[in-house]
């Protein structure tokens, strides 16, 4: 999960007439490595707030193993995102990630009238609007995505600054537990390679409808295929 946390998504613009998400919507993926169930994951739309007396949305992520995979390897990942109301960048970005043996704790907070990103422990100029891959995914779902146009945008979560691209590649029918989905298939990548330096990659399937649902997410590494896909609306 710590490769599936560290990129950002870049896509085209053009806007739907209605954001196709509400408060309290909840989606629940499952989680598998290579064909064996290891947990799940959620992403939920918790509601309008104000950060810097700025109009945001708060959405929250977690993932967690479940069974087995907890004794072997176990996750347990919370990460709370505060999201532009208007063009759905990220005001402010915090992290509680346990995986195994690895723990970190991240809390960037982003001022884009004085361009600097804060965290605990320093400031960093920034001359952009960051999204994180959560913020991203709420963006996606606000736009028309168009085969083979390719935007850049950048990402701060904490250490550094990070460039990234995305493409859509092309479209495919996803079944997940809730039925077949129409998808449009996008790929993140950097420097026209891979996203992550493990050489793995990533794709990402979005429904072709007006919900616009991250329906599948797939990082191909070298140990093996981590999956999460949709399950469950509420």
């Amino acid at each position: 999960m710590k490769y599936f946390l560290s990129f950002i998504l870049f896509v085209t613009i053009s806007k739907c007439q209605e954001i196709p998400f509400k408060v309290g919507e909840l989606l629940i993926y499952t989680a598998q490595f290579e064909l064996i169930p290891v947990g799940e994951a959620e992403l939920f739309f918790k509601g309008n707030e104000k950060f810097n007396d700025i109009d945001v949305y708060h959405v929250s992520w977690k993932a967690y193993t479940k069974g087995l995979a907890s004794t072997i390897f176990k996750i347990q990942d919370k990460i709370d995102i505060w999201i532009d109301k208007k063009d759905f960048f990220t005001h402010r970005l915090k992290k509680n990630i346990n995986e195994g043996s690895y723990s970190k704790k991240v809390d960037v907070k982003f001022d884009y009238d004085k361009s600097i990103a804060k965290t605990e422990t320093k400031e960093v100029s920034i001359d952009f609007k960051a999204r994180d891959p959560f913020s991203m995914f709420y963006y996606l779902r606000t736009i028309n995505l168009e085969k083979d146009v390719v935007m850049n945008f950048s990402a701060f979560e904490g250490k550094r600054i990070i460039d990234y691209s995305l493409q859509m590649t092309g479209s495919e029918i996803i079944k997940s537990p809730l039925g077949e989905f129409k998808c449009k298939i996008v790929k993140p990548f950097r420097d026209g390679k891979n996203l992550f330096k493990n050489s793995g990659d990533m794709r990402i399937w979005i429904s072709n409808d007006k919900q616009r649902l991250p329906v599948k997410i797939q990082i191909k590494m070298k140990v093996g295929t981590m999956t999460l896909l949709l399950k469950e609306i509420n």
